[in-house]
């Protein structure tokens, strides 16, 4: 097995050569407007707030007959006029037929970002104006600061008619409140400790 280093991919990819792309490559990037996106790995604080996130949101209950919460899956989010997908940190979605579907942008719910200082500007312009323009009704970014505490959580709502997020409510603690699509509340010392 010959491994090939993520510096020697093309700069731009259709969907068919990313799909042939060894799965330990695949994982290391997102493609955007056909572009390649390296993914810098992300710290374990925040993997460990995602996968909390992910596990308390599946405990709440939910306005959806039946939904799916997954951490760290492609979702595509357009193939025409190019191929676009995103890895949120937490994805909620409708519950897929086929076993080992991956959720598209129509089947999803809520995207979450946890978003870092160094990431920051790409979540809250770039991911937020394509997660809006696919309709996704709600979008969280979990903001971390310098030493990987929660200085807050914004919730975005969807304005379907503008095909924009509009800020719902800052959630500040002790909790993040939900109102819409899951309800109730997620601590969020529990995500940190």
């Amino acid at each position: 097995m010959t491994i090939q280093p993520v510096d020697s991919l093309p700069h731009t990819m259709t969907e068919e050569q990313y799909r042939l792309l060894p799965e330990d490559l695949a994982r290391e990037i997102e493609i955007v407007h056909g572009h390649v996106i390296v993914c810098e790995s992300p710290t374990p604080e925040h993997n460990r707030v995602a996968r909390r996130l992910a596990s308390a949101l599946e405990e709440l209950p939910t306005t959806e007959p039946c939904i799916r919460v997954d951490t760290d899956i492609d979702v595509v989010l357009w193939r025409i006029p190019k191929y676009t997908f995103r890895r949120p940190d937490v994805i909620v979605y409708r519950c897929l037929e086929e076993r080992g579907a991956k959720p598209e942008a129509g089947d999803a719910l809520i995207v979450v970002e946890v978003s870092s200082p160094s990431t920051a500007e790409e979540d809250l312009l770039d991911k937020k104006a394509q997660y809006a323009r696919v309709g996704i009704p709600l979008y969280l970014v979990v903001v971390l600061n310098a030493k990987y505490e929660i200085d807050e959580v914004l919730e975005f709502r969807l304005d379907a008619y503008a095909r924009e997020y509009r800020l719902h409510r800052p959630h500040r603690g002790p909790f993040l409140r939900l109102e819409h699509i899951i309800i109730g509340d997620v601590a969020l010392a529990d995500l940190i400790r």
